[in-house]
């Protein structure tokens, strides 16, 4: 992972950076808004180490980007997909008919196809 370095546009030692590499476990998916504008959301995991006392496990993500490029860029991507994605945390709250309702995703600056899957 490349060193991160300061952004003269953040408060000294505050940062929201993701960097992560995974497999992709939800193909991306885009939706439009009445408004036009198009969002891109897909899943990714990746492996976590084994420790002792504990089996290996995995961690999951979901990755979203309102980005037109982005969007295009990760269209053909499938499950089974090696990816590295880079972006930020980003809390989305909503009020459902299920009561106001949460979720945390990762909103995606950059995201590159590093080995395709098996088919």
């Amino acid at each position: 992972m490349p060193p991160l370095t300061e952004r003269p546009d953040r408060a000294e030692g505050q940062r929201n950076e993701v960097f992560v590499l995974g497999r992709v476990t939800s193909a991306p998916f885009e939706r439009e808004f009445p408004s036009g504008a198009r969002l891109v959301t897909w899943r990714i995991c990746m492996a976590r180490p084994e420790a002792p006392g504990r089996r290996a496990r995995s961690a999951s993500l979901t990755l979203v980007s309102f980005d037109e490029a982005l969007c295009a860029k990760v269209h053909g991507w499938r499950v089974g997909d090696v990816v590295r994605v880079t972006g930020e945390l980003r809390r989305r709250i909503w009020r459902g008919w299920k009561g106001v309702q949460s979720v945390l995703e990762v909103e995606v600056d950059t995201a590159t196809l590093v080995r395709g899957a098996n088919r």
